[in-house]
């Protein structure tokens, strides 16, 4: 199975993203879209602003993107400054800082840990979904816990928008 850091790594890399996405933005945490019997991968990418003291301003996503798993085949591409339903939003007027409360106290290290055990609680849940694994419910805990602790509350409508199904099983509580 490829996991989702390849899979990741792989759509970065990949024309898709080389090709429609500016360089310098980075890309949210992966949510699952399921269609059919098709397992989809939704991302977006935003820009951040580095200030002192630890305040990184963090603006509001600018593209979404959804892709076959594990292909990485585009399925949909969205900017949202051109999207209506986005119109009222300033692209240019940050939404939120980075680091929010729950992680405050993670230094680097413990960051990249979080993000890892959350990545590997992702890829239990892919392999669950394609017949390759279990995924109990305390590996579900611990993904809705990593995924509300690790994803800006700011960012959360962007997330929801991303999957709400996703949202509102794994991140909002």
């Amino acid at each position: 199975m490829l996991s989702i850091q390849e899979f990741l790594k792989k759509i970065n890399t990949g024309s898709a993203v080389r090709e429609n996405i500016p360089m310098g933005l980075g890309m949210g945490f992966p949510v699952l879209n399921i269609t059919g019997d098709r397992l989809l991968v939704s991302v977006f990418y935003y820009r951040s602003v580095l200030r002192p003291n630890d305040q990184t301003l963090l603006m509001p996503p600018e593209y979404k993107l959804t892709l076959d798993y594990p292909s990485g085949k585009l399925t949909s591409f969205e900017n949202l400054r051109l999207d209506p339903r986005y119109a009222k939003v300033n692209f240019d007027k940050p939404v939120g800082i980075f680091r929010h409360e729950a992680i405050k106290h993670l230094d680097r290290d413990g960051y990249k840990k979080a993000k890892e055990d959350l990545y590997d609680a992702l890829n239990r849940l892919i392999a669950f979904l394609g017949d390759e694994g279990e995924f109990t419910k305390e590996d579900e805990e611990k993904l809705s816990g990593l995924y509300t602790m690790m994803t800006e509350p700011s960012l959360h409508p962007f997330y929801r928008s991303l999957s709400p199904q996703f949202f509102e099983r794994y991140i909002e509580q």
